[in-house]
């Protein structure tokens, strides 16, 4: 695997930013430079066959018909269209979701509220599904499912989850930031209303290549305020005093995107497809392994086990400045938050670099 991409050494940061495809210049070059060196304005027939690709290609990976995908420059972003376009006077006011989850969806909800949305954060651990069906009251209309919680690599009860919202009347959102690449993402068995996803991290993608996922029934029923020539039924039909809605996500797609982060994409998607994700996914939680057996459970932040974490393992000391400065010795690439150290493994982690991080670990501070 480490073969297909440009890695710097001992980087334990996936979580943060995928590395590059070493396919991925020739790819921008290309499918995207060459089309508009080539072709000037006449490019876009080719960068749109690119989003095309990047649907089919993602779908295929995430288990979801084309149709049902839209390409989106940052989750934020999707975020806040979706919200803008449910239909308001069907939605009970109450946001749930978790203070786990990552920042920018606090920020697009406290928004919401100017909507009259008013947000509540579940208590409790963020895995037990208890926990969350003890929040879900009467007033929630929208549930938000983080599948691997960024700061602590804990799973969410997705299907769960879902269900839950199915039969409390509730809107589902699963954000898959975290997870998509790194661990198995299940949209047709989980059955959300919507999902928001990434493709910087374990994807590979690099920035500006993220996608949002919406149910038939969603597409059916919401309408977007955001909107732009991408989202009509006939992008180029060019009548200003006609718009329809893109009977397929794509009505939340927007105004005019920029190509070139998609055609990088379609070279990792490629890669998936080779290398297949089945193989990833278990040399990941084989890391994790060997990781968590270095430390001890008091240290350990992350689930021990696989099936309850994602890609990451984080640990907490009570005095972390010793372990700052051998990672920083050892130029290990890591980083650190308010729960702890974070070390994110991949396919493309080797095995010297596994063994470097644990001999970082054997001292007597763990």
């Amino acid at each position: 695997m480490r073969e297909h991409f440009h890695v710097p050494n001992n980087y334990f940061l996936s979580h943060s930013v995928g590395c590059l495809p070493k396919t991925a210049p020739d790819r921008l070059g290309q499918d995207y430079i060459q089309q508009w060196k080539t072709h000037g304005g006449n490019a876009w027939p080719g960068w749109l066959d690119v989003l095309d690709t990047f649907r089919a290609q993602l779908g295929a990976y995430l288990g979801s018909p084309a149709r049902n995908l839209c390409p989106q420059t940052n989750i934020s972003s999707g975020l806040t269209k979706l919200l803008y376009s449910l239909p308001a006077r069907t939605i009970k006011p109450t946001i749930l979701c978790s203070l786990e989850d990552f920042p920018t969806t606090g920020f697009v909800y406290k928004q919401a509220e100017r909507m009259g949305f008013r947000v509540k954060f579940m208590q409790g651990d963020v895995s037990d599904l208890d926990a969350w069906a003890e929040a879900f009251d009467d007033s929630v209309g929208l549930v938000h499912i983080t599948h691997a919680y960024s700061n602590t690599s804990k799973l969410a009860p997705v299907a769960e989850l879902c269900a839950l919202a199915r039969d409390r009347g509730a809107i589902s959102i699963v954000d898959i930031a975290q997870s998509a690449g790194a661990i198995p993402v299940h949209l047709s068995l989980w059955q959300p209303d919507f999902a928001l996803g990434t493709g910087v991290k374990f994807l590979c993608f690099g920035p500006g290549a993220c996608f949002l996922y919406a149910s038939d029934e969603m597409i059916e029923t919401c309408t977007p305020v955001d909107v732009g020539w991408f989202s009509h039924e006939q992008p180029f039909e060019m009548d200003i005093q006609s718009f329809r809605y893109a009977d397929s996500a794509m009505r939340f797609f927007g105004g005019t995107p920029s190509p070139a982060p998609f055609v990088v994409a379609t070279a990792a998607l490629d890669l998936w497809r080779k290398v297949g994700s089945v193989k990833v996914h278990a040399r990941i939680q084989s890391h994790l392994d060997r990781l968590c057996a270095a430390v001890s459970h008091e240290t350990l932040v992350s689930p021990r086990t696989k099936g309850a974490r994602g890609g990451a393992l984080v640990i907490s000391l009570l005095d972390r400045e010793p372990l700052r400065a051998k990672l920083s010795k050892r130029n290990i690439r890591c980083d650190e938050r308010k729960e702890g150290f974070r070390f994110s493994v991949h396919a493309y982690t080797n095995e010297e670099e596994i063994e470097l991080l644990i001999d970082a670990f054997s001292s007597r501070l763990f």
